[in-house]
């Protein structure tokens, strides 16, 4: 067939499925020779992504399309890692950056790939996610991989929320650490450093946005308050996030996924008017305020430490 006679139509449904690309492997197994390639090429019907990845004009460049050619371009066994897989499953603070991809370092292939290549020895089936378009390692793995670039800080921040929204489970991090710990990788420490121990009873009934604040308190100078305390109140005991008992100030933290409900939210007001009515004063702190004015929250409970001391 010439190349001015090439059916795209093979081409654009095989590319639809893939964020707009198409390997030159693909093409052949289309029937689309090298230099009915070059044609369209110079037509505008196909754009040269690398050596082998190709992209059909009418889809716009995004970064999940960059982060698939990337993919592509490494070979059947590759997936994207590191910093660019966490900012894919969307960690807490982990911004998009270079693309990065890992491969088996037994593949052998010479392509230039448009970003940074990992070949490592232990990239398991286990460790890759290939439910969706992109292949990408799984929240665990991705973790581990970017562990030696992020502070102790950083990975407890992001384990807060992937534990939360149940992307990472701590019993297969902690096995897949202890796997990888034997190889030597760097991070490993950091990693483990970071993760909750079973000596922790109080911050393991503590919720992540309670342990958020927790933090929050700490860094901005503040004494610590007593967590998950039981108070009795005319209409029995209620059992509060955090608690200073000398200024009776009683703070609860209102996550995304709980007092959703009108008869939850009813429950709340009920049980905080109990609590006011025997002397202590409450503060509801939401997720956008603990996370998002972080300022507001710590300047609200340093006026009511203020107040009581000025009392004293």
């Amino acid at each position: 067939m010439a190349p001015h006679a090439v059916d795209l139509r093979p081409v654009t449904e095989r590319s639809a499925t893939q964020l707009g690309l198409v390997t030159g492997d693909q093409l052949a197994a289309l029937g689309v020779s090298r230099q009915a390639r070059r044609t369209l090429a110079a037509r505008g019907a196909l754009e040269r992504l690398g050596a082998t990845v190709w992209r059909l004009p009418g889809h716009p460049p995004s970064l999940h399309q960059a982060l698939l050619a990337a993919v592509l371009e490494a070979g059947p066994d590759a997936a994207v890692s590191h910093m660019s897989a966490c900012a894919w499953w969307r960690f807490a603070g982990i911004q998009p950056g270079a693309v990065e991809v890992s491969v088996p370092r037994s593949v052998q292939r010479g392509r230039r790939v448009n970003g940074l290549v990992h070949r490592t020895r232990d990239l398991r089936p286990v460790d890759v996610d290939a439910r969706g378009v992109v292949p990408v390692t799984t929240p665990a793995r991705s973790l581990i991989d970017a562990a030696p670039r992020l502070t102790r800080a950083q990975i407890v921040d992001v384990l807060d929320g992937a534990t939360r929204d149940g992307l990472i489970n701590l019993a297969h991090l902690r096995w897949r650490l202890d796997e990888l710990r034997r190889r030597g990788r760097p991070g490993i420490r950091r990693m483990l450093d970071a993760l909750p121990t079973d000596d922790e009873p109080r911050r393991r009934e503590e919720s992540w946005l309670e342990r958020r604040l927790t933090r929050l308190i700490a860094a901005a100078g503040l004494p610590a308050p007593r967590c998950q305390v039981r108070l009795r109140h005319s209409g029995g005991v209620a059992r509060v996030d955090m608690y200073y008992e000398r200024s009776r100030l009683v703070i609860e933290t209102d996550g995304h996924g709980s007092h959703a409900t009108r008869r939850e939210r009813q429950s709340d007001a009920e049980r905080d008017a109990r609590l006011g009515a025997a002397g202590y004063r409450v503060v509801r702190f939401t997720y956008d305020d603990v996370v998002g004015r972080p300022d507001h929250v710590v300047g609200i409970i340093r006026t009511y430490l203020a107040l009581d001391a000025a009392a004293g």
